[in-house]
């Protein structure tokens, strides 16, 4: 962890000792014994300052308590609230036989105190990761209840999903903000999220190494897509399957549920099949169906074919781009490690394009003879914007990898070439 990047952490807990009773439980040290604070003392705002300057020992989250924190049983009555009063979980709510094994598993997770304190961080300082955890863990219960797993596992899974972002509690926040420019040292920072996670959770052996590791690999990716490590296949674990398309799920609903409900789900499943176990995604279809039709929410309506023709013409730009800008590399340089990677992900997206039955080089072929037929429009609109997205993931990625290449490096002018004209496109539409 950056000591540089704790500063966050520090102001969180600083903070939150202005609203709650927040008191050491034992002295806080330097790392060179020097004693900063003693047991029993106060902790707020005014402490700021002499804390930010040192690596403490120990950690500050095993030094401290908290009146009203979070405890397994006010986790599990926000869950209770959240699956009786949000809509998205209404949809889920109704497609399960009742909601005790998921509230029980959250009751019965492992929880010591001085990752209780880090949830009540969470919740009273950085509320949108707090109830972004809670919601996401829902999610990732109902795939393992649908999956079969033990009590014990689903304990483990409820564990995983609450902590899988404390991570971000170490990150500017700043950097968290939708829509926030990212450069590629703040986007390093923002990618080792999960890292973080990983290093706080194994020093504790109740969470590792099988929640730990779950929280590690909630980003990855079973195609390799994925970060920190971009693994593969078998080699993430069961749970961390689960999360990833838990998180993969609530922050498509977070973003989406109010405009297209269910239906933008439906699109992401369909095109997502390799990055998620296919008995997971099975899994939601048929909550789905069960659920009834997944229809376009909201603006529906107002969707024209020229527009969605005008979007699909986009997308099809966006491969033709690329595709002349790989053709053209010499060979040495269609090999390099960054050429393959946007190649490897842009074929994917083409191929699952394709599956779903649209060719990526007539896309806008695809709207004749539909004009008035707004259902259909609305899904293929759904379907350009997870297209778009993925694209976007990618030139995330490649921002990313960038400063791991030479300056020269006749790759990175390829890719390059196509990350310019890709995003002045994506931001055209």
């Amino acid at each position: 962890m950056s000591e540089h990047y704790d500063e966050h952490y520090i102001n969180s807990v600083t903070a939150l000792g202005d609203t709650h009773e927040v008191v050491t439980t034992q002295a806080i040290f330097t790392r060179n014994g020097i004693k900063l604070i003693d047991r029993g003392a106060r902790i707020n705002s005014a402490m700021r300052e002499k804390l930010v300057k040192h690596k403490l020992i120990p950690a500050i989250d095993e030094c401290l308590s908290v009146t009203d924190g979070v405890t397994n049983a006010s986790l599990r009555d926000r869950a209770r609230e959240i699956l009786d009063n949000e809509p998205r979980f209404q949809f889920f709510h109704s497609a399960l036989p009742g909601t005790a094994r998921l509230l029980n598993a959250i009751y019965a997770m492992p929880l010591n105190a001085p990752l209780a304190f880090k949830l009540t961080v969470a919740r009273e300082r950085r509320p949108e990761i707090f109830e972004h955890s809670v919601q996401m863990t829902l999610i990732a219960l109902i795939l393992a209840i649908k999956s079969r797993l033990p009590e014990r596992d689903l304990a483990s899974v409820a564990a995983a999903g609450m902590l899988h972002d404390i991570g971000e509690l170490h990150i500017d926040p700043a950097l968290l903000r939708p829509g926030h420019p990212l450069d590629p040292d703040a986007m390093r920072h923002v990618y080792a999220h999960p890292m973080t996670a990983y290093l706080i959770l194994q020093t504790y052996p109740m969470f590792h190494p099988e929640i730990s590791t779950a929280v590690f690999e909630h980003h990855e990716r079973l195609d390799g897509s994925g970060y920190p490590r971009g693994l593969k296949g078998e080699e993430i674990g069961r749970l961390g399957q689960i999360l990833m398309l838990a998180e993969a799920v609530n922050a498509l609903f977070e973003k989406s549920w109010h405009t297209h409900g269910a239906a933008r789900l439906a699109v992401m499943l369909k095109m997502n099949r390799r990055k998620f176990d296919r008995e997971l995604i099975n899994h939601l279809v048929r909550l789905l169906n069960s659920g009834g039709r997944a229809e376009p929410g909201g603006r529906a309506d107002n969707i024209s074919s020229e527009s969605v023709a005008a979007q699909l013409n986009q997308l099809a730009e966006v491969f033709r781009l690329w595709h002349h800008a790989h053709h053209t590399c010499p060979p040495e340089v269609a090999e390099e490690p960054l050429v393959t990677f946007v190649n490897q992900r842009l074929t994917d997206l083409e191929r699952t394009l394709l599956e779903t039955g649209f060719h990526p080089d007539a896309l806008a072929a695809f709207t004749t003879g539909i004009e008035n037929d707004t259902a259909v429009l609305a899904e293929i609109q759904l379907m350009t914007s997870e297209s778009h997205r993925q694209v976007c993931d990618i030139l995330k990625e490649v921002r990313r990898r960038w400063a791991a290449l030479r300056d020269d490096s006749a790759g990175r002018a390829a890719v390059e070439f196509w990350v310019a004209r890709a995003q002045t496109l994506l931001q055209a539409g």
